[in-house]
């Protein structure tokens, strides 16, 4: 298995998310967290591949030195083959992708294209100076894709998603959500959408109480809670 980290790095996250469609997101998160964080090489490198993604506000020099720094680390860090013939196997029939070319260019370069990795550094030192994006809780959306994020079975939801908003289901996916999280976010929505209702027109209002009754009779589990979650956030009242 001879791949770039951010190729295997982009293979595991997409299997974690074709697990959570395929409902086999338990026993996945299980492998994801034993079998391959558990694995020291393998636990740094996907830190650092994070880190260098992204926004920190950091001054130029600081940034420059930390690209630096972590450039080196990976380059000393080897991931065994059996560890990675482990990956291949558990991924097989994901779609290979690179959501990490950035990285991978300034880390292995290109021997035809050596200006590459000096473009990669300047892009990932740029990105490493930016403030980190502070996402709006409150933003406008059309009642059609409320409904339907609130409607939709989550398989086809998540096809529908763009790289940021998966990237944000994978963070969910990492963590571990609890009843009271749950709750207090099925209290919010339904709070808001009453409000909606009645400041709505009747032909919009029957629909949104149909969709506040199916919140309410929902039960908690990790596929309703990424639907209700996105939901909450793209509700402005």
């Amino acid at each position: 298995m001879n791949m770039r980290f951010g190729v295997i790095k982009t293979l595991v996250e997409n299997k974690l998310v074709k697990s959570f469609v395929d409902k086999k997101l338990d026993k996945d998160m299980k492998f994801f967290k034993n079998e391959l964080l558990e694995n020291k090489s393998f636990k740094r490198l996907y830190f650092i591949y994070d880190t260098l993604k992204e926004n920190k506000s950091l001054d130029k020099e600081t940034a420059e030195y930390l690209v630096d720094d972590l450039s080196k680390e990976v380059k000393s860090i080897k991931l065994n083959e059996s560890f990675l013939k482990k990956i291949e196997k558990w991924t097989k029939g994901v779609v290979k992708e690179n959501n990490y070319t950035t990285i991978d260019d300034l880390i292995y370069g290109d021997d035809l294209k050596p200006e590459k990795k000096s473009i990669a550094k300047k892009n990932i030192v740029e990105s490493l100076i930016k403030k980190p994006t502070v996402k709006e809780s409150k933003k406008v959306v059309p009642i059609s894709t409320m409904l339907k994020i609130a409607n939709n079975n989550i398989e086809k939801t998540l096809s529908e998603l763009n790289e940021s908003e998966r990237e944000e289901v994978i963070s969910t996916l990492k963590k571990k959500p609890t009843k009271e999280e749950f709750q207090t976010i099925k209290e919010s929505t339904i709070q808001k959408l009453e409000k909606l209702i009645s400041e709505s027109d009747e032909d919009i209002k029957q629909t949104l109480l149909e969709t506040k009754n199916k919140i309410q009779s929902t039960e908690f589990n990790k596929k309703e809670f990424i639907k209700l979650e996105q939901l909450n956030r793209g509700l402005i009242v």
